[in-house]
């Protein structure tokens, strides 16, 4: 098992500086495009120095919260009529554990493994969709493959 780089607290607090009021607006806002907009942000913000350079697992935090974002590309499941319903609920919840995570490296951490746990295709909450991996593919026999010409 790896050590963990520590991390950076200053870098770390300059860091949710930047972030908390993005995550304030996704609580106040009622619309999921003006929500996703700024989780996006939150999360380009992981991509910027020095913040991708010196703040360690913040590429995890990107990860996430794209993730989250991804609900409204129908990723990894198509949720139908749900998907501005869950993905306004993640983005939310995402925003409100970030407003309310100590600023500490073990808060820090335990938010990241916590999201990114959450998003994982296997982990990712699923009200009605139907996860990619578990939808029915097409298989061809091999005599099949003797009638298929390009």
């Amino acid at each position: 098992m790896t050590d963990l780089e520590p991390v950076d607290l200053e870098l770390f607090t300059g860091f949710a500086a930047k972030i908390d009021p993005l995550m304030q607006s996704v609580l106040v806002s009622g619309d999921v495009e003006q929500m996703s907009g700024f989780v996006r942000e939150a999360a380009w913000s992981c991509t910027e120095r020095p913040y991708f350079e010196h703040l360690p697992e913040v590429g995890e935090l990107y990860s996430a919260w794209m993730g989250i974002d991804d609900v409204l590309d129908g990723w990894p499941a198509d949720y139908g009529t749900d998907i501005d319903a869950l993905a306004m609920r993640e983005f939310g919840l995402a925003a409100q554990e970030w407003l309310e995570m100590p600023l500490t490296e073990t808060g820090f951490r335990h938010y990241m493994r916590r999201w990114g746990t959450r998003v994982a295709e296997d982990a990712w909450p699923s009200p009605g969709g139907v996860n990619r991996r578990q939808r029915p593919t097409i298989t061809m026999a091999p005599t099949d493959l003797e009638n298929f010409t390009t």
